[in-house]
C-alpha cells in the first residue's frame, strides 16, 4: 500500500513547458504507470491549491478559501486533500454525491486517512492556468476512506448531469485526442507529451457497443470491456472497478448495446510504448440508446 510521504512528491514531480507546443514532462513514469487501484495512507489536510510556475517548476501552495475549510463543489463532490504536512503539495482526491460526508471530514482535518479507489491521469488542469489547482494525477473517484476511527464506503455513480458531456460537445474530443502526442525515454523513465490544450473532460456520456468482456482476474484488478461507439470512431477499453455498481450491471447485461457514463483518463501502459491512448472508467451502465 503506498504512503503519501512516498506518492505525494512522486504525483508533483512533473513540470511543464508553455511553449509552443504545450508540454507535460513526467519522470519516473514505470513507477506512475504501474498504479490503477490504490489505497494511500496519510494525513487529511486543509483544503489546499497548489500553483505551479512553468518557467521555473516552483510550486506554490496556499490554503483555499476560508482558510483552507472544505466545501461542496457545484457538482456534488468533495476534492480533500491527502498529504504529509500543512503547505507541502499533496495528492487530490475526490469524492462523488459527499453532501452526507462533509462534517466528517471537516471534523478529522490534521488526522490520519487512507483513501481507496481509481488513480487516474489526466490534463484537465496541469497549471497552465493560473486558476489551475495544478495536478495530472489524482484518486478519482475514491471509494472507500477509513477516517477518524471509521471505514466510510462511498458509492460511484451518476454525478450531476450539468458535468456529463459528450465525446462531441461541448469540446469535439477526437480531435483534441489525436493531437496529442508522447515520446518515453527508458533510460530516464520519463514520458513527454506535447500539444495539449491544458484542459479536459471528466465525465462523458455515450452510445455503443460491449465486447470482449473480461471479468476482474482477482486481487484489487478491475474487469474490463471493449466499446465500441460511432462518436469515438475507435475501439476503447473500459475498466469495471470491484465494489462498484458497474460491475452488477455489466454482469446482469443481456444486450451488447448499452448506454456509458465513464471517467475519462490516460493509459499510462500505453504511453511508455509511445501511444496517446484514453481510457475510460465505468460509472454506469445501462442497456439500449
Amino acid at each position: 500500500m503506498p504512503t503519501a510521504s512516498a506518492l505525494a512528491p512522486l504525483v508533483n514531480v512533473y513540470t511543464i513547458r508553455v511553449g509552443p507546443p504545450r508540454t507535460i514532462v513526467v519522470p519516473k513514469a514505470s513507477e506512475l504507470a504501474s498504479l490503477q487501484d490504490v489505497a494511500v495512507s496519510g494525513t487529511l489536510l486543509k483544503k489546499q491549491v497548489i500553483s505551479l510556475d512553468p518557467a521555473t517548476g516552483r510550486r506554490t501552495v496556499r490554503l483555499g478559501q476560508n482558510g483552507g475549510a472544505y466545501a461542496i463543489e457545484a457538482d456534488g463532490d468533495l476534492h480533500f486533500c491527502l498529504g504529509v504536512k500543512p503547505l507541502q503539495p499533496h495528492i487530490t482526491c475526490e469524492v462523488q454525491h459527499a453532501t452526507p460526508y462533509l462534517s466528517t471530514f471537516q471534523g478529522a482535518v490534521g488526522g490520519p486517512i487512507t483513501a481507496t479507489g481509481y488513480f487516474r491521469c489526466l490534463f484537465e488542469h496541469p497549471g497552465f492556468r493560473p486558476e489551475d489547482d495544478a495536478h495530472i494525477f489524482e484518486i478519482h473517484p475514491v471509494r472507500a476512506a477509513d477516517l477518524a476511527g471509521q471505514a466510510i464506503p462511498f458509492d460511484v455513480g451518476i454525478p450531476d448531469p450539468g458535468s456529463i458531456h459528450t465525446w462531441l460537445y461541448p469540446h469535439p474530443l477526437n480531435m483534441q485526442d489525436s493531437r496529442i502526442r508522447v515520446a518515453y525515454e527508458p533510460v530516464t523513465d520519463t514520458l513527454t507529451f506535447t500539444n495539449m490544450e491544458g484542459e479536459d473532460e471528466n465525465y462523458v456520456q455515450v452510445v455503443g457497443a460491449v465486447s470482449a468482456i473480461h471479468p476482474s482476474p482477482g486481487g484489487s484488478a478491475p474487469g474490463t470491456f471493449t466499446f465500441t461507439s460511432g462518436d469515438i470512431g475507435h475501439p476503447i477499453q473500459v475498466l469495471v472497478l470491484q465494489g462498484t455498481r458497474a460491475v452488477g450491471q455489466l454482469a446482469n447485461l443481456t444486450t451488447t448495446s448499452i448506454t456509458l457514463v465513464a471517467l475519462r483518463g490516460i493509459d499510462l501502459r500505453q504511453a511508455l510504448a509511445g501511444r496517446y491512448v484514453i481510457l475510460l472508467l465505468a460509472i454506469d451502465i445501462q442497456p439500449g440508446p
